[in-house]
Parts: C-alpha cells; structure tokens; sequence
C-alpha cells in the first residue's frame, strides 16, 4: 500500500477539501442522514468552510489532511471546545476518510496530527461503531453525554472524552 502522507491543509485544496468532506460524508451516513447532508446547499456552505480554513485558520485551530498519490483522502479539525461547559478545553470536531483509507493508519495520523495525546473531547454518531472503537483506542471513553444529531432518524450523539 502507498504510504499516506499527513500535511496541513494549503490553499489550493478548498475545493477538493469540500468536495472530500462530501464524499465522506456519503459514504459514512448514506441511509442514515438524508441526500440534502451532501446536496447543493451542503456543497456551498463546505466550500466556503475549507476557503476559510485552507486561507486565514484562526489561531489555536488545527486541521490535517491525508493524501495518498495525489489524492485527499482523509480530514480532520479540531480547536477550542464547543460546548458549554466544556468537559476539556480542546474538542476534535471531525476526522473523515474515504472508505477505501480505513485501516491504513491515515485515521490515527490525522488524529495524532490534530490533537496528539492532548485531553480533549468529541462528539460522535452513537450507531458509527467503527468510528466509537477507533476513539476508545485511543483512550476516548463515553461521559454520559448526548444529543440529537440534527438528522431526523439518526439518533444520538455521544460525547467521549480523555
């Protein structure tokens, strides 16, 4: 297998980062979230996102990328917690890869890039097994904590925590 290379993101990567978070998206949630998570409104609100982050991130945020033979494969974000009150003061508001990237290490190489072994805290989807078993790994655990997910029949997110 090729090796995957952890980078920050560069300017010029807004419109693949966009396109990417999408198809990530598709993958992980197709029959969970409805079409419109990745439609055309989804479309514009992640170009204008990765515009953002790729040209003036805000201090303290940090975002990695994964990229296997030219391709962006993987993305990952994390920064200053969301909630109130904040269990820990960093939070790792996504990691995403495509399918074809699981298991390669490109998922513990953004999560490594973005937070290190800082404590922190995330939010996850309570049926995304895979994802729940790749945080506990690395010493994420549930606190009790839940709230819908924004998508009608998706159920719950669950906060984890190290």
């Amino acid at each position: 297998m090729t090796p995957t290379l952890i980078r920050a993101p560069r300017p010029g990567d807004a419109a693949a980062l966009a396109e990417l978070h999408l198809e990530t998206w598709a993958e992980t949630y197709a029959g969970v979230f409805p079409a419109s998570a990745w439609g055309e409104e989804a479309r514009a609100g992640r170009i204008r996102m990765w515009r953002s982050i790729c040209t003036d991130p805000r201090p303290g945020d940090r975002f990695a990328v994964a990229e296997r033979d030219g391709r962006l494969v993987g993305l990952a974000g994390a920064g200053a917690s969301q909630d109130t009150p904040a269990p820990r003061a960093r939070q790792l508001w996504f990691i995403y890869l495509l399918a074809s990237a699981h298991g390669s290490g490109a998922g513990q190489g953004l999560l490594d890039a973005v937070l290190g072994k800082e404590p922190a805290s995330l939010w996850v989807l309570e049926a995304n097994a895979r994802a729940a078993a790749f945080y506990t790994r690395n010493g994420f655990v549930p606190d009790g904590s839940r709230k819908p997910s924004g998508y009608e029949g998706a159920g719950n997110e669950i906060r984890m925590v190290r």
